[in-house]
């Protein structure tokens, strides 16, 4: 054997044993992770319905709304959605009464600019849409927002990714509670 031969073959079985090591720590790992991400949902949730308990995750076969949760004594739901926004596709969570209105919405996963799309992940970019969606149309530019534009400026595709979203799971409580 020469000894380049040699030199790959070690590096080889270097190589194996380290992707052996790595599949057996990621399947120790997975039921570890899986459980933080429940619990980390489940306070969401609870965040989101006011502390309110919510019934079991319901799928949908709606465009961009992947999940509901049903709000104690009917008082509204959580949805789990799908924005797009500079990025590419952001998950979005929010709440909302019966009639549509927004009562908190969040921005989980995305892959915003960071600066400026990332913004959103902060709570003080998303209480901005507290309030709108039920009798009061949700804003679609900074500048429906007064005072508080500045907190979205700068970040239009982003921005308008989650009013488009925010529109979509206001409508659709909306058809839900009509259907009643």
């Amino acid at each position: 054997m020469t000894d380049i031969t040699g030199k790959a073959l070690k590096l080889g079985l270097i190589g194996a044993i380290a992707a052996l090591l790595l599949a057996v720590l990621s399947n120790l790992a997975e039921p570890v992770i899986a459980s933080r991400q429940e619990a980390e949902m489940e306070a969401m949730l609870s965040a989101l319905a006011g502390g309110e308990k919510t019934g079991a995750p319901e799928s949908l076969s709606e465009p961009g709304i992947l999940q509901r949760w049903r709000i104690a004594d009917d008082k509204g739901w959580i949805l789990k959605m799908e924005a797009v926004g500079y990025g590419g596709p952001m998950l979005l969570v929010a709440s909302y009464k019966r009639d549509g209105t927004i009562m908190t919405a969040r921005l989980l996963d995305n892959k915003e600019t960071v600066g400026f799309g990332k913004k959103a992940e902060s709570t003080v970019y998303m209480d901005v849409f507290s309030g709108f969606g039920g009798d009061i149309p949700i804003p679609r530019s900074a500048t429906e927002l007064g005072d508080r534009a500045d907190l979205v400026s700068g970040a239009t595709i982003t921005f308008n990714g989650i009013v488009a979203t925010l529109e979509k799971g206001s409508k659709s409580v909306k058809e839900w509670d009509n259907r009643r």
